[in-house]
């Protein structure tokens, strides 16, 4: 009895599961989708072949916010289904305790939080590399045309561009913002046309500028204005060059941010800093606290499944409801109060004393303890 009572809540946990976490990778793909490909598309930048090999490229990337999601509410929707028809009493009153009613809920949390670690630290970000190297080539082939109108290209570091229209190769009002490292305009240009051409030998985009002003502001402090007025001088012709590789990587030459390293990567910087430590004497360098971050953040949101799940397990009995927007609806808010608290923890992380990179953990903590609390409750009763 009590493998086919294991056997019923499993498929019905299951299906719920698996239907909530194609929805959530559905709009998480869709969002990523919109953001930085879909006006490349629109627009005839990118062909069909290379925008669906781009989305599969993105699954991993945002099937690691999906699976806390997807299994929690996978679990609200399953469990508060059997306890709104009553089947959960039905259970209990044949003897079984709630631990063992939400045995197979354990499990299928369980094997979530083991794949988002796979996900999290190898997949992931493997297709992120993957992804923008992708996208590197697909722009080298037609980098004339990623300069779109009517829309303010930040892409490329140091520079925001804005371009009015276009007349076949002519480009017409340019205005472009050089900035500096704080992401302060420190030169102003505009121009009342220009062309854009490739050279493919140093990959980069260079604009031409002509008939337009140039406004030279304060280095030390460009956003004093009042006091120092801005220096403008008018030019004819005005060269400007724009690295592809600063944008997208050159292939290998590339520079492997931290938040696109694999766990193995991650150690191997990790242990270069704690080198550097050992030779200098000094504390933890602002570097070893980013890469431990990283990671134990990662670890912390794979074991979120785990976490959400429990929670969510005593949360379903108590509401009872079988209405999948409803329990859709609980599960964002729990998520949301779960990445809230991650986020507050994230901004600890320029004050290493703290060990912001152990405080990430804290909401799991949190989150297993109100759960296990719950469950205990709703056991006795």
């Amino acid at each position: 009895m009590l493998n086919l009572l294991h056997r019923h809540v499993l498929r019905e946990v299951l299906v719920s599961t698996g239907l909530a976490l194609g929805l959530f990778v559905f709009v998480l793909l869709l969002g990523n989708a919109l953001r930085d490909i879909a006006e490349l598309v629109a627009a005839g930048k990118l062909g069909a072949i290379v925008f669906l090999k781009l989305m599969g490229l993105l699954v991993p990337y945002v099937t690691a916010y999906a699976l806390p999601l997807g299994v929690l509410t996978g679990t609200l929707m399953a469990i508060g289904r059997l306890s709104s028809q009553q089947e959960i009493t039905a259970m209990k009153a044949s003897g079984l305790s709630l631990y063992q009613i939400a045995a197979p809920v354990f499990l299928i949390s369980f094997i979530g939080m083991v794949s988002a670690v796979l996900v999290n630290l190898h997949y992931a970000p493997k297709s992120r590399v993957a992804y923008k190297q992708l996208m590197g080539n697909a722009v080298s082939e037609n980098p004339v045309g990623f300069i779109e109108e009517r829309r303010f290209i930040d892409e490329f570091p140091g520079y925001v561009i804005y371009l009015g229209g276009q007349d076949g190769s002519l480009m017409k009002d340019f205005w472009i913002w050089e900035l500096d490292n704080a992401q302060r305009v420190k030169l102003f240009l505009r121009a009342k046309e220009g062309e854009v051409k490739y050279d493919d030998v140093n990959r980069v985009l260079v604009l031409t500028l002509r008939d337009g002003t140039a406004e030279q502001r304060n280095g030390a402090d460009p956003e004093a204005l009042v006091n120092e007025p801005t220096q403008s001088l008018f030019f004819g012709e005005f060269p400007i060059e724009l690295p592809l590789g600063a944008l997208f990587g050159e292939g290998s030459k590339r520079k492997v941010r931290i938040k696109e390293m694999t766990f193995s990567q991650l150690m191997e910087l990790r242990a270069d800093e704690l080198a550097i430590e050992a030779l200098t004497g000094e504390g933890m360098t602002e570097k070893r606290m980013k890469v431990q971050m990283h990671m134990q953040k990662n670890f912390a949101m794979a074991f979120s499944v785990f976490s959400l799940a429990i929670f969510g397990v005593p949360l379903a009995i108590q509401v009872g409801r079988k209405e999948s927007y409803a329990n859709l609806a609980i599960a964002l808010v729990i998520a949301m109060s779960y990445y809230f608290l991650i986020i507050a923890v994230s901004w600890l992380e320029g004050a290493p004393h703290l060990r912001p990179d152990l405080l990430i953990w804290l909401p799991n903590i949190i989150f297993q303890g109100v759960g296990f609390w719950l469950i205990l409750r709703a056991n006795q009763h």
